[in-house]
């Protein structure tokens, strides 16, 4: 649960919302779909629905709990040479 630099979670901002900056607690994960369904299962929401924001080199969702204490799930994808 850390990226290349060592950090596991840290703070960000993210511009989902087109009115106002969210800010998040992002988490570095390497099993997405385990994560997800923990967070699902403890009631967490996914911002984007049902769909998950999908890149080359990430995978993600915004996760909103009820009181609206928001993390951002990602996994980064690693190149195999």
């Amino acid at each position: 649960m850390k990226n290349a630099d060592g950090f596991g979670v840290d703070v960000s901002e993210t511009y989902a919302l087109p009115q106002e900056s969210l800010t998040v607690i992002r988490i570095n994960v390497d099993y997405f779909d385990e994560a997800y369904k923990m967070l699902t299962e403890k009631v967490f929401k996914n911002f984007y629905g049902n769909r998950t924001a999908d890149h080359p080199s990430s995978k993600s969702a915004i996760m909103i709990s009820p009181s609206g204490f928001a993390i951002n799930l990602i996994k980064h994808i690693k190149k195999e040479t």
